[in-house]
C-alpha cells in the first residue's frame, strides 16, 4: 500500500511540476509565475482551506472533493477543467501531492459530506418564501437586489488571505462556480465558501435553504448557458478550390463548427465563455474562422488609452502534440523555456487603421499619404500607422514576457474582421508553405495543438488581461 502511494505521489508531482506549478507555485502558496495575470488568485494549498466542499464549514475536504475541482474545473476564474487532458489516475496523484502542501491532512480528517435529501418540488409558495428570506438575510448587500453581483458591499469584500473577492451575477448560468442545478446551489448554502465572505447558512432550517434555493435557481436565466469543451478534437475540412480571407465566403456555411470553452483570466460578469472555430484546406492554404458572442464592438484607433477588440490563435511547435499526454507539450499560456509556440493575433484596431487608409487614400486622390501623416500640413488620425497593411500579426514565444513578432520579411498570414449583430467573424488565413523555422507545420495526417485567446475592450481587456482556452487538438486530414 505504501509502495503504491509513493507511486501515486510521483506521479502527482510530475503533473502539478508540468500542469499546475504556473498558477499555484512550486510550493503551493497560489504564487507562480502567472499570478500577475490572475483574478481570483489561485489557492495557496498551504492552509487546507477549500472552497469546493461537499463537508460542512471549516471541515477538510474530502478527496473525491479536490479530484472533482481538478476534474471540473472552476467557472469564470482561470482554472480549467482537465478531465479531457488527464487521466484519473493522474488526477488522483495531484490530490494526493497537494495534500501533501498542508500539515492539516496528517493532524485531521474531513467530516461526514453533508447530506442531500431527495430535491424537494419547487412551487410558487417556496419561490415566494425564499425570495423573503433572501431579503431577510440580506444577501441583497452582495449579491444585488436582481442578484448580479452589484450589492452595495460588492466591491469590498476581501477573503482571508486579503485578495479582494469577486461577487458574480447569479441570474448567469456559466457564472457558477459549482454548478447551477438546484442540489449545487444548497450545497453552496449548506457547506458555505470557506475563506471567503459566503459563510454557511446552517442558522437556517433545512426547509428554508431549500426555498432559499428555489428562489436563487429561478433567476437564472437558463437560455444564456453556453455549453463548450475545455479540450476536444476538432477536424480539418478539405475544400476544393479557393480560400480566401473573406469572413462571409458562403464556402463556411457547410463546414463544422467547434465550440471551445474560454477562460477569464481576469473575473468579469459578462464574459466571453466559448470561442466557435471552423477551419477549412486546400493544397495550397489553410484558412479559420473564428466567432465569438460581443454586444460591443471596440475597435477604435484613435487613442492609445482606448481598450480594443482581439483575438490570437496559438499552436505548439515541435512534436509536443504526439506526446501530449506525456505532458511535454507547451504550457497553454505562451509556452514555457525551450517548448516555443508560435501566435497569430487580430486587431480590431488595426483593422480600422487599414481601413481608415484606404478612405483617405481615396479622399485625397494622389495626394502623398506620408507627406499628410508626417509632415503637418494634414493629420486626420494621429494614430494612424501608414505602414500597416494587414490587420494580423504572427509571433512566438517560450514563456511569460517573451513575446516577439517575427521579422516583416517573415510575417505570412492574411486576416479580417467583420462585427454583425453582436458576433464578432474573424479569418486567419495562410499559405501551407513556411517562411520561418518558428511557423507552425501543418501536414496531413498529423494532429496540431491549438488553442485561442480573446481581449474584449468593454471588460478592458489588454495584453495579459484577456480569456484563453486550453490546448485543442487539431486533426489534419489524411
Amino acid at each position: 500500500m505504501e509502495a503504491m502511494s509513493a507511486e501515486k505521489n510521483t506521479l502527482g508531482a510530475t503533473v502539478y511540476k508540468h500542469m499546475c506549478i504556473y498558477c499555484h507555485g512550486a510550493d503551493g502558496n497560489g504564487g507562480g509565475k502567472a499570478v500577475d495575470y490572475l483574478y481570483p488568485w489561485p489557492r495557496d494549498f498551504r492552509t487546507g482551506i477549500y472552497k469546493r466542499r461537499s463537508t460542512p464549514s471549516g471541515s477538510l475536504p474530502l478527496d473525491s472533493d479536490i479530484y472533482n475541482t481538478i476534474a471540473e474545473g472552476i467557472s469564470g476564474t482561470g482554472m480549467p477543467a482537465w478531465k479531457d487532458s488527464l487521466t484519473s489516475e493522474e488526477i488522483w496523484g495531484v490530490v494526493q501531492y497537494i495534500k501533501g502542501f498542508s500539515d492539516r491532512f496528517l493532524n485531521d480528517k474531513p467530516a461526514l459530506a453533508v447530506q442531500v435529501d431527495p430535491i424537494p418540488q419547487a412551487t410558487p409558495e417556496s419561490i415566494a418564501l425564499g425570495e423573503k428570506i433572501y431579503r431577510e438575510t440580506q444577501c441583497s448587500k452582495c449579491h444585488g437586489s436582481d442578484l448580479k453581483g452589484r450589492g452595495e458591499l460588492a466591491y469590498d469584500l476581501f477573503d482571508i488571505w486579503d485578495h479582494k473577492v469577486f461577487v458574480y451575477d447569479l441570474t448567469n448560468p456559466n457564472a457558477y462556480k459549482y454548478g447551477f442545478d438546484q442540489k449545487d446551489i444548497y450545497l453552496t448554502l449548506t457547506a458555505g465558501l470557506d475563506g471567503t465572505p459566503m459563510k454557511a447558512y446552517t442558522h437556517l432550517t433545512d426547509e428554508e435553504r431549500w426555498n432559499l434555493t428555489h428562489y436563487v435557481h429561478s433567476q437564472i436565466q437558463g437560455d444564456k448557458f453556453e455549453p463548450a469543451g475545455f479540450e476536444i478534437s476538432m477536424n480539418v475540412t478539405t475544400v476544393e478550390g479557393e480560400i480566401d480571407f473573406d469572413p462571409e465566403n458562403p464556402i463556411w456555411e457547410k463546414i463544422p463548427a467547434h465550440a471551445v470553452h474560454t477562460l477569464p483570466l481576469s473575473a468579469r460578469n459578462n464574459p466571453v465563455n466559448r470561442i466557435k472555430v471552423q477551419t477549412a484546406v486546400n493544397d495550397e492554404a489553410i484558412a479559420f474562422r473564428l466567432q465569438w458572442s460581443d454586444p460591443n464592438p471596440d475597435r477604435s484607433s484613435t487613442r492609445h488609452e482606448d481598450f480594443k477588440d482581439a483575438v490570437a490563435i496559438e499552436f505548439a511547435l515541435g512534436d509536443a502534440v504526439l506526446h501530449k499526454h506525456g505532458h511535454s507539450e507547451p504550457f497553454f499560456g505562451m509556452g514555457n523555456r525551450a517548448k516555443v509556440v508560435n501566435i497569430w493575433q487580430w486587431r480590431a484596431d488595426w483593422q480600422t487603421e487599414i481601413e481608415t487608409k484606404k478612405k483617405l487614400e481615396y479622399a485625397t486622390d494622389g495626394i502623398d499619404l506620408d507627406v499628410m501623416i508626417f509632415g503637418g500640413e494634414v493629420n486626420p488620425v494621429d494614430s494612424l500607422n501608414p505602414f500597416r497593411d494587414v490587420p494580423v500579426e504572427e509571433m512566438n514565444a517560450e514563456g511569460f514576457g517573451t513575446l516577439t513578432p517575427q521579422p516583416q520579411t517573415k510575417q505570412n498570414i492574411l486576416g479580417k474582421g467583420v462585427w454583425k449583430d453582436g458576433i464578432w467573424t474573424v479569418v486567419f488565413y495562410r499559405t501551407l508553405e513556411t517562411l520561418n523555422k518558428w511557423d507552425i507545420v501543418f501536414q496531413n495526417e498529423r494532429p496540431v495543438l491549438i488553442a485561442f485567446a480573446i481581449w474584449d475592450g468593454s471588460n478592458q481587456d489588454r495584453n495579459g488581461r484577456k480569456v484563453i482556452s486550453m490546448w485543442q487538438k487539431l486533426e489534419m486530414p489524411n
